[in-house]
Formats: structure tokens, sequence, C-alpha cells
């Protein structure tokens, strides 16, 4: 009898801390966002959770910058392929991570982010993602000549 206490005992502690080490590492509540901590997965990506655990942005980037930095309600997020992306404070993904580059939001333009693709064309867009410069420029003054 004691053989099965003591085995289901270890199940027990064994499960839990299991589960409490699903991250490599958890950073700092509001460090980020506010009542979210970055956390970072044993396979080294990236993510964010609530105060309860709960995760609210997937741990799938290989980067998240902190929000403010390209613009004061979005963080920018680097793909594992290289490629970056914008998230909102809801931890939405509102600019799909297709971009070699992601200019901050009104350093060239008003309003707007220089972004550059992977094949190496500029273009603009908006604080939603929308390209208001399609990525076809073949050089950032183009691209500014568009707006």
């Amino acid at each position: 009898m004691k053989n099965k206490l003591l085995i289901f005992m270890l199940v027990i502690i064994s499960s839990l801390s299991h589960s409490q080490n699903s991250y490599q590492r958890i950073y700092n509540y509001d460090e980020y966002h506010k009542d979210w901590a970055l956390v970072k997965t044993t396979t080294g990506t990236f993510g964010f959770i609530d105060r309860s655990g709960k995760i609210v942005v997937k741990p799938i980037y290989a980067k998240i910058g902190k929000f403010g930095e390209i613009k004061n309600d979005l963080a920018l997020v680097k793909s594992i392929s290289k490629t970056y992306g914008l998230i909102n404070k809801d931890g939405k993904e509102v600019v799909k991570t297709i971009y070699a580059h992601i200019g901050k939001f009104g350093e060239i333009v008003k309003d707007l982010a220089l972004v550059k693709s992977i094949t190496g064309t500029y273009g603009f867009i908006d604080k939603n993602g929308n390209e208001i410069v399609p990525v076809i420029c073949y050089s950032i003054d183009e691209a500014k000549g568009r707006v």
C-alpha cells in the first residue's frame, strides 16, 4: 500500500512540475503590457501569458518587441522564418509576419511605416496593416513619392 501511495504522489508531483516547466523563462509581469508576462518556451519561441497563466499571445515568435517602440499600441514581432509583423495590445496580429523590415510609424511619412519585402522592394503600411503604397517600389524615395 505504501508503494502505491508513493508512486501516486510521485506521479502527481511530476505532473505539477511538468506543467510549471512548460516555459524556459517567464519574464516580469507588466514589463511589456499591463498584466501580461513575456514567456520563452523550451524551443526558444516567445509569447505572452496573463496573470492566471492563460496564453494571450501564442508563443510562436522568435522575438517580440515592446509596445510603443514602433507605435504606441503595437509591438513588432519576428517569426522563426525571420520576417516581421505587428501585434496589437489585444494580442492580435494586425500585420502578418511577411516583411523583411518594418520601420517606425511617422519616421518618414506621417502615420505610416516603411516596409521592405523579402525581395527588397519598399512600400508603406498604416497601423491596421493596410498597404497604402504597395511593396513594389525599388527605393525608399520611389515609395515616398507614391504617398
